[in-house]
Formats: C-alpha cells, structure tokens, sequence
C-alpha cells in the first residue's frame, strides 16, 4: 500500500509542476490526456508482452496492495506507468524552459510571433 501511496504523491507532485509551468494538463488539456493515454497504454504493451516472456516477474511485497490487474501485473505497476509517461513529457517539456531561464533568454513559446 505505501508504493501506491508514494506513486500516487509523485504523481500529485507532477501535476503541480504542470500546474506552475502550464506544461501539459495546465496548456493543452485534451491533447494531454490523449497523448499521456497512449503513452501508457504503449507501456503497459511493453509490459504484458514482457510478463508473457517471462522476462517480468511479480514478487510479493509488504509495501505493495496485493491487487492484480493482470496475472504479473500489480496495480501499482499501472500509477507506475502513468508517472513514468507523465514525468518524462514534463521533462521534455520543461527543461527547455528552465535552460532558456538559466541563460536569461525567453522561451521558445513566447518568441512565436516573432518573425
């Protein structure tokens, strides 16, 4: 139960970093969702296909809930999933923003106008 609790704070702390920058959700709401949708749903792919080789294996643990979506496949795999697609599209998104921040320019969104 605490991995799902702690997937379920860093997914919180996500949205608030979305939030602050209007990155994802806060910018783009629909295009968000449907593209955080099929990047996971690309890893939960990957996943099933790997749990049918063999190659992941669930091991029970005092941490987790116990719930299966799947034969090898915790629900907590899934918040996983979803915080490994949505920290990496604030990563792609934001970085460039913090870089512009760090060398004193602007961001590439605000100089679209220019021409």
């Amino acid at each position: 139960m605490i991995y799902l609790l702690i997937l379920m704070f860093l997914i919180g702390c996500m949205m608030l970093i979305d939030a602050r920058g209007k990155l994802f959700f806060f910018s783009h709401w629909i295009r968000a969702a449907v593209c955080l949708l099929l990047g996971t749903v690309f890893f939960v792919v990957w996943d099933v296909l790997a749990i049918r080789q063999g190659i992941f294996l669930h091991l029970d643990s005092p941490l987790m809930t116990g719930v299966m979506i799947g034969p090898q496949f915790p629900v907590e795999e899934l918040f996983f999933l979803i915080f490994l697609s949505y920290s990496s599209i604030i990563a792609v998104l934001g970085v460039p923003r913090l870089w512009d921040r760090f060398r004193g320019t602007s961001s590439w969104t605000e100089n679209q106008n220019v021409p």
